[in-house]
């Protein structure tokens, strides 16, 4: 019900006039698609910074699904933002000349509630991953996974490569970065009401972004299309996102367009699409109460695609462990990890709040050990906060 309220405000702000009174601002049209210019006439919309980090998260999950790199390049492709063989689409340079990082990126947006504590301890939390899978992973790599002995399990046509307590580290890591990268730069620093309320005084004298009279935006319009980048930068006409399961490009991009395929939640994607327009649009006529408005329809779709998914896999999770309950449960431990990044009724989701469902995820041998009335515990309590039915999570195609 609550999407069909979010469409409803971003459908509404395109298509309603202001009131009759002469003196109103002019109504604010979104355009076709994610395509603005400046005052010079040239496109102003910019995000290489989150094609860079895209691409580096998605060589990163590559390696980890792999034997074929050291522990010291692992770290140095989270940490050092180096190792990379890819480069930017949008202009070609190497992903290794580009400076961002994805280590120091986990847990920072700079209105979270998250503590320097906690972001340094998901940090290493996460180093701690790269270390298990390079050395403890690596040696068991052709020895059969059992409950406390990581190695190698396979059902049907899924082989996966896992941790002694059943983690698929690269499921892990990549779904972990959706919350703690993605969603985290989204929700909590660029659509986040104290970003545009920080930056309107410097948008309202067009001061160009940190000051760089090269640059034909300000700090507001480059941060708004910042966050479109991190769930359309990969598009190849990201102007132009296609909403389609074969045509997924990575992270929030792709689970956004597999919770929109369920006719229960579909028309997520043109909330998420018409409001980044929309708000863009917005920002650029200075009306920062409509920019507002869409960026809430923003915060709280990307929030509700984690918490589906989260219970998705969750759920796809139940039953005797094998190959494929595994790597669900592994993606299932990397969203939940990502709801402390996410919001519930327009507040941010608090560590206390997943602390439980975190614990019995790694509680004993892990994923080996976490039960199905466990697991439908945490899914039901996800359909609660985000307002779904649990059946509606359990099918989609992911």
């Amino acid at each position: 019900m609550k999407r069909v309220i979010f469409s409803m405000l971003a459908v509404s702000a395109m298509v309603l006039t202001s009131c009759s009174d002469d003196n109103s601002p002019a109504q604010v049209q979104a355009p076709a698609t994610y395509a603005f210019v400046g005052k010079d006439g040239k496109s102003n919309v910019s995000f290489t910074g989150q094609e860079a980090r895209l691409k580096m998260a998605g060589e990163l999950k590559s390696a980890l699904g792999t034997n074929t790199k050291t522990e010291a390049e692992l770290v140095k492709m989270f940490k050092d933002g180096k190792g990379f063989a890819g480069t930017i689409p949008s202009n070609g340079k190497s992903l290794n000349d580009s400076d961002k990082k994805l280590r120091s990126t986990v847990a920072s947006a700079t209105n979270s509630n998250v503590t320097a504590v906690e972001a340094d301890a998901l940090r290493t939390k996460m180093d701690s991953w790269i270390t298990d899978h390079a050395t403890t992973v690596y040696n068991n790599w052709n020895t059969d996974a059992v409950s406390g002995t990581a190695g190698k399990l396979t059902t049907g046509s899924r082989t996966v490569y896992v941790s002694a307590k059943g983690f698929e580290y690269n499921q892990a890591v990549a779904k972990t970065l959706i919350g703690a990268v993605m969603a985290d730069q989204i929700i909590n620093k660029y659509v986040s009401q104290k970003f545009i309320d920080a930056n309107k005084a410097d948008h309202e004298a067009g001061k160009p972004y940190k000051g760089d009279a090269t640059k034909n935006y300000t700090a507001l319009q480059h941060g708004w299309d910042e966050a479109y980048g991190y769930v359309f930068g990969l598009e190849d006409t990201p102007a132009t996102p296609v909403n389609s399961l074969n045509d997924r490009k990575g992270f929030l991009n792709s689970y956004l367009k597999s919770v929109d395929n369920d006719t229960k939640f579909k028309g997520i994607f043109n909330d998420v699409y018409n409001a980044f327009k929309l708000g863009r649009a917005a920002v650029d006529a200075k009306d920062y109460t409509l920019a507002g408005k869409q960026a809430e329809v923003i915060r709280k779709s990307i929030s509700k695609v984690i918490g589906v998914m989260a219970a998705h896999y969750l759920l796809n999770g139940k039953g005797a462990k094998d190959a494929n309950k595994l790597h669900a449960l592994s993606e299932a431990y990397g969203f939940v990890l990502s709801l402390r990044y996410a919001e519930i009724n327009g507040s941010q989701v608090k560590a206390s709040q997943i602390a439980n469902s975190i614990a019995a995820l790694e509680a004993n041998n892990g994923l080996w050990s976490v039960t199905d009335a466990q697991l439908d515990q945490i899914a039901g309590a996800l359909a609660g906060y985000f307002n779904f039915s649990v059946a509606d999570a359990v099918n989609l195609k992911d």
